[in-house]
């Protein structure tokens, strides 16, 4: 069903009084989609063709992003200026533009880029420069400059986000706006919430909003927020902090208090055992001293602040604390390392060992199986081996913790994975572990032939090579430098780019968590 620009533009407006100019943008969204319409009339290929029953959205986005652009609200402002970071050019799409030079309004490549990015799907792309993206671009470029020209630059936007940043809850407050309903985030937004399906509870958006990375650039939220803010550098960087969430268990101690409002409370984190000052400002704070929290806290200003769901535990002993501290370590490992520094060194130095193992065991970091039962034989007996090399008497001890009956830890592979039968890559990665591939014969396949005549087959195996958010750049890098990036270029219709830019872009885009910081998920049994 079509909705129309004017209703979604409507629910999509930040709380506050609207700008001058805001009355006005429904009408020329709804003009917009009209001559979209009209435009794609005469375009033959279905990729470059939008449908009639997202033309409203489309026109909402880009009358959003006129919008940010002649108020200068700072959202594309940011974009650009972490694109001239990662990339040297605020438009990757865009061959020939440099780091230092000015776009101005409505250029044409800015809207050829953001029509490309929230098109970004595989099956059905169309190359940044198809001469029907192109055009749309232009058309739309002097239709926004000729209407925005009459427009005051007075924005209910741009006022919602230059209101107060004092507290980490105003910040929360704009970051839910933006990451909910901007133009820039929302149709990722709802992806995300019907890929996870449990609808758009409390945790799931602040999942998306805090951690998330998209096809942004590989930005998430915090990023886009952080860069379009008036606020010091040092805040700035405190926001782009915000993916690293402390989530924990926390005993109360104690809580400062004014009147029937508590102000602030500390707390000390359970697994690292550090104190943390909570501020609240709360009338009839539920958190008493002794409680137990399991929740998440975000840096602001010096202080820490509730982030998403918490869940209170009554009646928990201090003798509990080591269990809690253990569950943390063994369960939820690559949490507990954000801020358990010693721990999280230690499951890096044994993951680069265990690659090291692998090297020396298979002679390469990579290993091409014929299928899933082949390589599940191969890891049994990479296990065993090691095994056989360690202290047998921690193997005795580690044996009788975990009830195993053989010299080996269990191999755990799904029925569809050992039934697998058209190649499977294992690359163990120094930083990552290990990562394997399936379909691997399609992505070799694809690689050798740099780029001409790809099979529709391959062009899907080198796809999902690139989305996979399991796979690491590391691990496409490492047959880039075999194989060259050709293949995978073509088959995102990049060809006119230059090969390291369009590789680079590509994985910032689909694999941007990973160009933060990182943490072992290798759990490591820590005493009490």
């Amino acid at each position: 069903m079509s909705i129309a620009a004017k209703d979604i533009l409507s629910a999509s407006r930040p709380p506050g009084p609207p700008g001058r100019a805001d009355k006005y943008l429904a009408d020329i969204a709804q003009d917009l989609r009209r001559l979209l319409e009209k435009t794609q009339r005469s375009f033959v290929h279905r990729a470059v063709k939008c449908p009639d029953a997202a033309l409203g959205e489309l026109a909402a986005v880009l009358v959003e992003f006129g919008e940010d652009i002649h108020a200068d609200i700072g959202l594309w402002r940011s974009l650009e200026g972490y694109n001239r970071e990662f990339f040297g050019t605020p438009l990757p799409l865009a061959a020939g533009v440099g780091s230092a030079e000015l776009l101005h309004g409505f250029d044409p490549r800015r809207i050829q880029h953001l029509i490309w990015t929230l098109w970004m799907h595989p099956e059905v792309l169309p190359s940044p420069t198809h001469p029907n993206v192109l055009q749309l671009a232009e058309v739309t470029g002097a239709f926004l400059t000729e209407r925005f020209a009459r427009l005051s630059a007075e924005s209910g936007v741009k006022s919602f986000l230059a209101g107060s940043s004092q507290f980490g809850w105003d910040i929360k407050r704009k970051l839910i706006w933006l990451g909910t309903k901007s133009y820039l985030f929302r149709w990722f937004f709802a992806n995300y919430v019907s890929k996870h399906g449990k609808g758009a509870t409390i945790g799931v958006m602040d999942d998306f909003i805090c951690q998330e990375s998209t096809a942004w650039s590989g930005l998430g939220v915090i990023d886009i927020l952080a860069g379009a803010l008036d606020v010091p550098a040092e805040d700035r960087a405190t926001l782009r902090t915000w993916y690293e969430r402390h989530a924990a268990f926390y005993r109360v101690l104690s809580r400062q208090d004014r009147g029937v409002e508590t102000e602030t409370i500390l707390v000390r984190n359970l697994v690292n055992r550090q104190p943390y000052t909570v501020r609240m400002n709360m009338p009839d704070c539920p958190f008493q001293p002794e409680l137990v929290v399991f929740g998440s806290l975000t840096p602001w200003r010096g202080e820490w602040y509730w982030s998403g769901e918490q869940r209170p535990y009554e009646d928990v002993p201090e003798t509990e604390e080591a269990n809690l501290r253990r569950e943390m370590l063994e369960r939820q490992s690559g949490i507990a390392y954000r801020y358990c520094p010693a721990e999280a060194a230690q499951a890096r130095e044994s993951n680069r060992k265990q690659h090291d193992d692998f090297v020396a065991h298979f002679g390469s970091d990579l290993v091409v199986y014929p299928d899933g039962l082949a390589l599940a034989a191969a890891e049994q007996k990479h296990m065993e081996a090691l095994w056989r090399a360690a202290d047998q008497e921690v193997i005795h001890r580690v044996m009788q913790e975990r009830g195993l009956t053989q010299p080996r830890p269990p191999m755990r592979f799904s029925r569809d994975f050992l039934d697998h039968d058209q190649g499977i890559g294992a690359f163990y990665n120094p930083e990552e572990g290990q990562e394997f591939m399936l379909g691997f014969n399609h992505i070799l396949s694809g690689l050798r032939k740099q780029g001409a005549g790809l099979s529709e087959t391959e062009v899907d195996a080198l796809g999902h090579f690139v989305t996979n958010a399991a796979i690491s750049p590391a691990f496409v890098r490492r047959m880039v430098r075999e194989h060259g990036a050709s293949s995978l270029i073509e088959a995102f219709q990049l060809r006119r780019l230059p090969p390291e830019l369009a590789l680079t872009f590509l994985l910032r885009c689909y694999k941007g968590q990973f160009y933060r910081n990182r943490y072992p998920s290798l759990s490591l049994v820590q005493g009490g």
